[in-house]
């Protein structure tokens, strides 16, 4: 038996072995969303994205930033997201944070959950406060 050798990829410019080819992963982060869309579950429940949105804060004289996000879910967060998260829904979710350039140069952040809180409402639902 010959001697085998292995060669390793060469780094990204990035330094990192692990980054991925075409997003530029930035940090771990908790961010606090609310759902523009309800979650779409995917292989019969392994995975779910949503498309929510995050309100940058700029300061007290200046207007919130509205920032798309698109969330994907996995492994323990996948289930609980799918049954608790609905469109509106107000949630904090920690995670990867990775920033890409869409097709058309346009900024785009994806966070992969690793942890999720869905926020609950204070007060009776809006169709009960209709009713009284």
């Amino acid at each position: 038996m010959k001697n085998q050798t292995t060669t390793t990829a060469p780094a990204p410019a990035s330094g990192r072995a692990d980054a991925p080819s075409r997003a530029h992963a930035i940090n771990t982060v908790t961010l606090e969303l609310n759902a523009a869309t309800a979650v779409r579950p995917f292989d019969d429940g392994t995975w779910a994205t949503v498309f929510a949105i995050h309100n940058r804060y700029r300061g007290k004289d200046k207007p919130g930033k509205a920032v798309p996000i698109s969330v994907k879910f996995g492994g323990n967060t996948a289930s609980y997201a799918i049954t608790a998260i609905r469109k509106g829904t107000h949630f904090t979710v920690s995670g990867s944070l990775d920033y890409d350039e869409g097709e058309q140069g346009k900024a785009f952040y994806r966070i992969n959950a690793d942890q999720l809180r869905v926020h609950t409402r204070k007060g009776p639902p809006a169709a009960d406060r209709a009713e009284s």
